[in-house]
């Protein structure tokens, strides 16, 4: 895997999907997240399956070199949404989400978009805390029981 610097978002590619795929998380955090192990399966699943049509992006987060979450970001004309955002079980309450969101949200800046959106378990407080506090909205929308946010650029 080529060497990256603290806290960026890179392509999973050939080059790193093995390490990308050690990211897990806790047990009892699956249904907030994927419903499957590893995460980052699933993320490379849906990219190439792309539901909804979009243009989709796996993507890992890398601290000191090692990958410590996974996501899918999911593109649509204006807007994008982020996907299956996982945490390592052992970087987690460490910011690393915070970090991984700071992150997309300067992406979305950059390919001049409108919303950054995602969805939430409504039984995951903290992910929900994290989300508003960074300055995302809950709305009226819900996928699968779960919430969407919307976070307007």
């Amino acid at each position: 895997m080529a060497a990256a610097t603290p806290g960026e978002l890179i392509p999973i590619d050939a080059s790193n999907w093995h390490a990308a795929l050690r990211v897990r998380v806790g047990e009892e955090q699956l249904k907030h997240v994927a419903d499957y192990q590893p995460v980052g399966l699933v993320v490379l699943a849906k990219a190439y399956v792309r539901p909804g049509g979009l243009r989709w992006e796996p993507l890992a987060f890398v601290v000191d070199d090692r990958i410590v979450a996974v996501l899918a970001l999911a593109y649509g004309d204006r807007s994008v949404e982020i996907i299956n955002l996982a945490v390592d079980v052992d970087h987690q309450r460490q910011g690393v989400g915070a970090a991984v969101v700071a992150e997309v949200l300067r992406r979305a800046r950059t390919r001049d978009l409108d919303v950054v959106e995602l969805t939430v378990h409504p039984d995951n407080a903290a992910a929900i805390a994290l989300y508003r506090n960074v300055g995302f909205e809950p709305t009226d929308d819900v996928r699968d029981g779960e919430r969407f946010m919307r976070y307007r650029l």
